[in-house]
């Protein structure tokens, strides 16, 4: 399971995770694991209350074997889901250049970056009620998460 999806904020900013080889299959189970933690945080924030925003951090992820078929799926799903920003952050133009088109296709808030600075600042600056993160806070969260995988990996 090469994603992991966690709070950096509690019902407001959601971090994702990806890395290594993401397949259909694992797309497919991470939308149904940020769905389900998205659809909780919206019945606890309420009617017209705080947004919830993604933080997708797949700056670790090698290559994406995802079918477009699979992707009509992901895409009919999501246009059904309140949420705020979608933020995407990739050192590659080309991958950048896909997830920003997926996304427009939804028809989701979205904003594509190479860096994670660039992607907390926006954040912050587009939603003045969100609490700032630092750079430092989502690395070590990301760095953890990594070595955990590794680690279960290596004994698998």
């Amino acid at each position: 399971m090469p994603y992991a999806v966690k709070w950096l904020i509690p019902d407001r900013l959601m971090l994702s995770i990806h890395y290594g080889v993401v397949s259909s299959d694992d797309m497919m189970a991470y939308i149904d694991e940020s769905m389900a933690m998205r659809d909780a945080a919206n019945d606890k924030n309420g009617v017209g209350g705080a947004l919830v925003h993604t933080l997708t951090d797949a700056r670790a992820m090698t290559r994406v074997e995802i079918k477009l078929k699979d992707m009509q799926g992901v895409l009919r799903a999501l246009r059904g889901q309140k949420v705020g920003w979608s933020v995407y952050v990739n050192p590659s133009a080309v991958d950048r250049f896909v997830v920003s088109v997926s996304h427009q296709m939804v028809g989701v808030r979205h904003y594509i970056c190479a860096t994670m600075e660039e992607a907390l600042t926006f954040l912050t600056t587009n939603d003045e009620t969100l609490p700032a993160v630092s750079v430092t806070a989502v690395d070590a969260l990301v760095h953890e998460t990594l070595r955990t995988a590794s680690t279960a990996q290596g004994s698998a």
